[in-house]
């Protein structure tokens, strides 16, 4: 089985042989691909609050007792469960700065309990990361009364539009999910690793089956007949295994092969439809490729929405076949542009 990196690879020259008019809207669709997996990182979260709530709010937020946490840079912490997080906790402006100065911080949490909320120390802490790196971070805000907090926000204009949202401090699930769609690209799968929030997996998923369905579609309907098959099913068991792969287990090519197979869209079955296409739209070649295109678009979508269906959902196989037959059926993204 190919590695993630060799898929790639392979894939990447590929791209390099299309013809300029597709080569680009499938290099647009590819680049979501590559920053989820191969430009991975952890996600850095800086969390401004009072030293004892804003410590219990993160051990809560990602359950800590459940994985191991150690030392990083400065005053960075590493927490490692199924993936990886790092995280930073000021009380005051000296040691916002010292986290600052130590990595980049992607976003900042301001955890607020009993005690007041501190509108000055983030917003300093904020206007640190901002003289420091080219953007400042987006705010989300956690509060045991959010309502308080966002009625101080919105009548505070150096912070009104810097904090997303604010949340009751016991609302986990949304507070994970907001953060994890300000987070960049290439921090988003390693911190639903680590949550574990199914929201937030789902997301990623949809993402994944969305591109790779618009790339599988370009590349199927190019007027290459065999030479296409390998990376249309490369292309689809990195889909697959990447949707395992947000969920916390490991990367796992062959467990992708074995629930291809298992949903009846392994090789064979793939081949026949892929090729059996063309040769019905023999007689139509101005509109052959485009119906082998949306062929190989259509298995793909089916794909991984059964994927997201059995290993995110929990369904059965039984169900995630249904979810496949009937997802070939449903409206899909639209084929990429010229």
């Amino acid at each position: 089985m190919l590695t993630l990196s060799q898929i790639a690879g392979g894939f990447e020259k590929l791209l390099a042989r299309l013809p300029g008019p597709i080569r680009k809207p499938v290099e647009r669709e590819w680049r979501p691909i590559q920053e989820l997996f191969l430009s991975r990182r952890a996600p850095r979260l800086l969390v401004i609050g009072e030293s004892r709530t804003a410590s219990e709010w993160v051990r809560a937020a990602f359950q800590m007792d459940e994985g191991t946490v150690e030392a990083g840079v400065g005053p960075w912490l590493n927490y490692r469960h199924r993936g990886k997080i790092e995280f930073a906790i000021a009380s005051t402006e000296h040691e916002a700065l010292t986290a600052i100065l130590s990595a980049e911080p992607d976003i900042l949490v301001s955890v607020t309990g009993k005690e007041p909320f501190n509108a000055e120390l983030l917003k300093a802490t904020r206007g640190l990361a901002a003289e420091t790196y080219p953007k400042a971070p987006p705010i989300i805000a956690v509060a045991e009364n959010a309502l308080a907090v966002q009625e101080m926000v919105n009548a505070d204009s150096g912070l009104r539009l810097a904090v997303e949202a604010a949340f009751e401090i016991t609302r986990r699930e949304a507070i994970l999910a907001a953060i994890a769609q300000k987070l960049p690209l290439e921090a988003r799968l390693e911190f639903a690793r680590v949550s574990g929030e199914k929201s937030v997996q789902t997301e990623i998923a949809a993402m994944l089956t969305r591109s790779t369905t618009a790339v599988c579609t370009a590349i199927g309907a190019q007027p290459i007949p065999l030479a296409d098959f390998p990376i249309l099913t490369s292309l689809q068991v990195l889909m697959v295994s990447g949707i395992i792969h947000a969920t916390g287990r490991e990367w796992s090519g062959r467990l992708a092969r074995d629930f291809l197979g298992a949903l009846g869209a392994n090789l064979g079955i793939g081949f026949l439809l892929r090729e059996g296409a063309r040769a019905a739209v023999k007689l139509l070649p101005l509109w052959g490729n485009v119906i082998s295109g949306a062929v190989a678009g259509a298995g793909t979508y089916a794909i991984g929405r059964a994927a997201t269906a059995y290993f995110i959902e929990g369904l059965s196989m039984t169900e995630a076949r249904r979810r496949f037959k009937r997802s070939k059926k449903e409206k899909r993204p639209p084929e990429l542009p010229g």
